[in-house]
């Protein structure tokens, strides 16, 4: 796994999450939230895999953060295996901020 932050707090994740990377994800997400403590943007698309321990990583950094702001996390792109896992797992609404408008 590889993680980069840009310089507007977009988090880039790519290849595998899981019990042996998953703390360094945790680590990059608590430091990108810190400089950016509005919130940051997550681009998944390039992750091929991603198990219970990244999972969590995500859901921590998420909660550690929500006192501070309300959508700490937003997944902005993710790969079809992330899409599908958030799905399953029904986490994906965590990581999105609710749509404004009426409702069609």
């Amino acid at each position: 796994m590889t993680t980069a932050v840009t310089p507007d707090g977009t988090v880039l994740v790519s290849g595998e999450i899981d019990a042996a990377t998953a703390p360094a994800l945790l680590r990059t997400l608590t430091r990108a939230l810190r400089a950016h403590p509005g919130g940051v943007a997550l681009d998944l698309s390039a992750v091929t895999f991603c198990d219970c321990a990244g999972l969590r990583a995500f859901l921590a950094a998420r909660y550690q953060h929500l006192d501070t702001v309300r959508f700490p996390l937003r997944v902005v792109a993710a790969s079809p295996r992330m899409t599908r896992l958030l799905r399953l797992t029904g986490t994906g609404w965590l990581f999105e901020e609710p749509r404004t408008g009426p409702v069609q």
